[in-house]
C-alpha cells in the first residue's frame, strides 16, 4: 500500500468508529428488566431503529422512582443519541412527591410523543385462596394491619393506585416499594407480601401460568385488550379509577430536525402492526400523540391531576 493510501486509511478508522458510534441511540428507562418499561422499550426498539437508521440500545437505570434515568436524560447532550422512556411518574408525580429533583419536567426536556396507556392490576398469589376483589376486602377487614402490597417503586402508578384503593375502601395496607415490577412479583410468589399492584406485562404472563390471580383493574372500566379482568366498578369498587401512561422525551434544546426524526421513528413504531399486537398481548394500547406540541399540552394538563393524587395519598419521598 502506498504511504498516502496508508495515511488515508489510518485517518478513516477513527472517523468510521465515530460514525458507528453516532448510529447508536440509547433509550433510557428507570426500571430494571422484566417490567413494563423494559417490555415497551424492547417492543419498539427495532422499528424505531430502522426508522432512525440507528441501533436502539435499552439503557436500564433503575432507582429513585425513575429519577436516576430522568435526571440522566435531562443532563444529556441534545444530539439525538439519548432519549427517555418515562411517563406520568417521571414528569407529573416525582417533581411534586420528591423533596428534591435535579430537573425541571418541562424546561429540561423536548417532548417527542405519547406511547401507550399504563393500566394497573390488583393481583394475589394463586395459592392465597382469594379469587375476587370482595374476597380480598373481606379478608382485610377480618385481619386488619397485616396486609402489604408491592409495587415497582414510590410514586409509580401502581403505588398511587394502591394508595387510592386504601382511601376508597377505608382499609389500610402497607406499601412495599421494589426496584421494578419483576422484583415485586418475585416477592409475591415467594410469599413475602400479600398482594401486588402491577402493570399488565408483569401480571399477565404469571396469570396465564396459573401462578397469580388477577382481581381487578384499578380503572373503573375494563380494558378491551385485557379480557377476563374486570374493571373496578364491575369488581365491586366503583370509586377506584386511576391509570398511568408512557411517553418519550429528549433533552431540552433538541434541534428541530433531530426532534422530527425522533417523532417520525416513534410514530413508525406505534403504527406498526406487530408492535401493536405485542402491546395488546401484554394488555397495553398504543396511544400516539398528534404532535409533540399536543403531547406537551397533555403533560401540562396531567400535572395538576397527579399533584392532587399525590397530595391525597400523602406520598412523599427523599
Amino acid at each position: 500500500m502506498h504511504r498516502r493510501s496508508l495515511i488515508a486509511a489510518t485517518l478513516a478508522v477513527p472517523a468510521l468508529a465515530h460514525a458507528q458510534q453516532q448510529r447508536v441511540v440509547r433509550l433510557v428507562l428507570g426500571f430494571p428488566p422484566g417490567g413494563s418499561a423494559d417490555f415497551i422499550g424492547r417492543a419498539m426498539m427495532e422499528t424505531m431503529g430502522r426508522a432512525l437508521g440507528a441501533t436502539i440500545v435499552i439503557d436500564n437505570r433503575p432507582g429513585a422512582g425513575s429519577n436516576i434515568a430522568t435526571e440522566h436524560v435531562a443532563h444529556a447532550e441534545p444530539d439525538g443519541t439519548t432519549l427517555l422512556l418515562g411517563g406520568n411518574f417521571s414528569h407529573c408525580v416525582n417533581p411534586v412527591m420528591y423533596r428534591r429533583v435535579s430537573f425541571d419536567p418541562v424546561a429540561d426536556f423536548t417532548p417527542i410523543g405519547m406511547v401507550c396507556d399504563l393500566p394497573t392490576i390488583i393481583a394475589v398469589s394463586a395459592d392465597s385462596g382469594i379469587r375476587t376483589l370482595p374476597d380480598l376486602l373481606a379478608r382485610m377487614r377480618a385481619r386488619p394491619g397485616r396486609w402489604n402490597y408491592g409495587t415497582p417503586g414510590i410514586g409509580t402508578p401502581s403505588h398511587l393506585a394502591g394508595a387510592m384503593f386504601s382511601r376508597v375502601t377505608g382499609l389500610d395496607w402497607t406499601h412495599v416499594p421494589f426496584r421494578g415490577g419483576a422484583p415485586s412479583l418475585a416477592a409475591l410468589l415467594a410469599g413475602d407480601i400479600e398482594a401486588i399492584v402491577a402493570t399488565p406485562p408483569v401480571v399477565l404472563p404469571q396469570l396465564r401460568a396459573g401462578k397469580v390471580t388477577a382481581l381487578s383493574l384499578t380503572t373503573a372500566k375494563a380494558s378491551p385488550v385485557i379480557p377476563g379482568i374486570p374493571g373496578a366498578a364491575a369488581a365491586g369498587l366503583p370509586g377506584l379509577d386511576i391509570a398511568g401512561w408512557y411517553g418519550v422525551w429528549g433533552p431540552a434544546r433538541l434541534p428541530a430536525p433531530i426532534r422530527d426524526r425522533s417523532v417520525a421513528a416513534l410514530d413508525a413504531a406505534l403504527s406498526d402492526r406487530l408492535v401493536q399486537e405485542r402491546f395488546a398481548t401484554e394488555g397495553l394500547q398504543a396511544l400516539p400523540s398528534e404532535s409533540p406540541e399536543a403531547f406537551e399540552a397533555f403533560i401540562r394538563r396531567e400535572m395538576p391531576f397527579w399533584a392532587q393524587v399525590v397530595k391525597d395519598a400523602g406520598a412523599t419521598a427523599e
